[in-house]
């Protein structure tokens, strides 16, 4: 069945008096919503700023791609993402009040239109948007419905991200069963909390696909502005605790309408800093990745060719194909190098070789299941321009999105952090991953002493105590899926070796010496 037979049925299970209902809804959703932010002035921007920044995240935006916001009032979110997305993408901003849509407009947000919607069927046009927004406008008495309209405005693989009321959270629970309550709240008498797994199977017969609903945003809008940094990294870990991130006022529902996103996604050049043309050695440690490297050698070289000088795949004793389909790709973009290493294997060895090989002016270093997240290296390569001596991509934090990622390893990493947060007394969210732009003698005067995967530690945690000006910019994080193939990281056996990195370096008096890799690199 093809997508316009399914929105033709879409379309006809939804008759006009149930559109209007649906259009009231929308209109006294609105209005709630508009209240409630404006009720909590000092929460209120940053969990905007937050919801924008996971839009960007979860879709990976290009520029030029579409948006639609639903429900967008007098664009207190619209700025924000504006802001986010840096003014590239169109945003259609749909409005049910007339006085919402003047005092949006009023506003001149960079790229975003607002529109009066008087007819939801009419005043959209079918299949125009590459992605469909909105907070706290979908948890109404018609949802259904409104999925249906959603996935029918959706081009085929558009997707599609609400921030929503989640029915579990104490507070929402209470308003949408005991009567007194909703009644002293002034929510929308619409208004309903959501539940999970009946909004993951509606959305599934609304004709979505790819589905998650996840628990989100634990911070009560009450608590004051200069406590939320301070909670927010035991927000993130309660975030991802069993049982307890049930609780979270908020679910993000994000989905995709059936179709080849490839298609409709645009080509799109990110490499705008002429000062880094030619510049950069990204180093990609590989152990059984052959399925992973041709669309990561394509896609960084349509996304940053300016910018590289050399792609150098360290084939760390592969079993499979790597170092065959490497070669094959040689052919066809000279780039591309080939580093095959001899056992034993280890990622600290793969990144020791591959560091030594290379030759551009910066370094960039990451693992090939990255490829998802690549437009998101914009920021790190922003830092750099900015003067940065490097940047790191960190998955821990309120603007960055981590799906499928065991909590096991989320506790051992936040435990990890906090213990090095403490002895450093500086703040740091997440040095111990693999993903690092920084200025290439950095990293090829850099003493790695760990064999495996600890030496991420290294790489992350002695520049800092070197003295040199490191930034941690917010990614997503997405798990290996099936067709990526499997990880061999086991925690069991990484957790002693990161302790012991840490210790060795922090007992080696790195801290007292900040000159060693600037002296060696000079």
């Amino acid at each position: 069945m093809g997508a316009h037979t399914i929105n033709a049925i879409l379309l006809v299970d939804i008759p006009r008096s149930t559109r209007v209902q649906l259009e009231k809804n929308l209109g006294q959703m609105e209005r709630g919503r508009e209240s409630y932010w404006l009720q909590y002035p000092n929460s209120s921007p940053i969990k905007l700023r937050w919801r924008a920044t996971a839009v960007r995240h979860c879709f990976h935006v290009l520029p030029g791609e579409t948006i639609l916001e639903l429900g967008a009032g007098s664009g207190l979110w619209t700025e924000h993402l504006s802001a986010v997305l840096r003014g590239e993408n169109p945003i259609t901003a749909a409005v049910f009040h007339d006085d919402l849509v003047q005092e949006g407009s009023q506003k001149r947000i960079p790229n975003a239109k607002f529109v009066r919607i008087q007819n939801l069927v009419e005043d959209l046009p079918p299949e125009s948007f590459d992605y469909v927004v909105g907070t706290a406008i979908l948890c109404h008495d018609r949802y259904e419905e409104n999925l249906r309209i959603i996935q029918r405005l959706l081009k085929p693989g558009g997707q599609m991200l609400f921030f929503e009321a989640n029915y579990w959270n104490p507070q929402v629970f209470l308003k949408s069963t005991v009567e007194p309550v909703k009644r002293w709240s002034q929510q929308a008498e619409c208004q309903r909390g959501m539940r999970r797994y009946r909004l993951m199977q509606i959305a599934s017969q609304a004709g979505f696909v790819n589905i998650q609903v996840v628990p989100y945003d634990i911070i009560h809008p009450l608590t004051p502005r200069r406590l939320i940094p301070s909670l927010q990294s035991l927000a993130f870990f309660l975030e991802q605790a069993p049982v307890i991130r049930e609780t979270c006022g908020t679910l993000y529902i994000w989905a995709a309408k059936p179709g080849n996103a490839a298609v409709r996604r645009r080509s799109a050049d990110l490499a705008p800093h002429a000062e880094l043309t030619d510049a950069v050695s990204v180093v990609v440690p590989c152990h059984n990745e052959e399925m992973n490297i041709p669309r990561l050698v394509e896609s960084l070289v349509g996304f940053y060719d300016r910018y590289i000088h050399e792609i150098l795949i360290v084939d760390d004793c592969s079993t499979d194909r790597t170092a065959d389909v490497t070669r094959a790709l040689s052919q066809s973009e000279p780039r591309v190098r080939l580093i095959e290493r001899t056992p034993p294997n280890g990622v600290g060895r793969a990144l020791r070789d591959g560091y030594a090989a290379a030759t551009g002016r910066y370094i960039l270093t990451m693992d090939s299941d990255f490829v998802e997240i690549l437009p998101e290296f914009r920021d790190l390569f922003d830092a750099i321009a900015a003067g940065r001596d490097g940047a790191i991509g960190s998955r821990f934090s309120h603007e960055s999105v981590l799906m499928n990622y065991p909590f096991r390893k989320v506790f051992c990493n936040r435990a990890f952090h906090l213990l090095l947060a403490m002895l450093l007394r500086r703040p740091v969210r997440d040095i111990s991953n693999n993903l690092k732009l920084y200025r290439a003698e950095i990293l090829k005067n850099l003493d790695i002493e760990q064999n495996h995967f600890a030496a991420n530690v290294e790489t992350g945690l002695k520049p800092l105590l070197a003295g040199f000006d490191i930034e941690e910019v917010p990614i997503s994080w997405i798990n290996r899926t099936i067709d990526m193939g499997t990880s061999s990281f086991n925690l069991l056996k990484v957790g002693p070796p990161y302790g012991s990195a840490l210790l060795r370096t922090l007992s080696s008096g790195w801290g007292r010496n900040r000159s060693s890799i600037r002296a060696k690199a000079a």
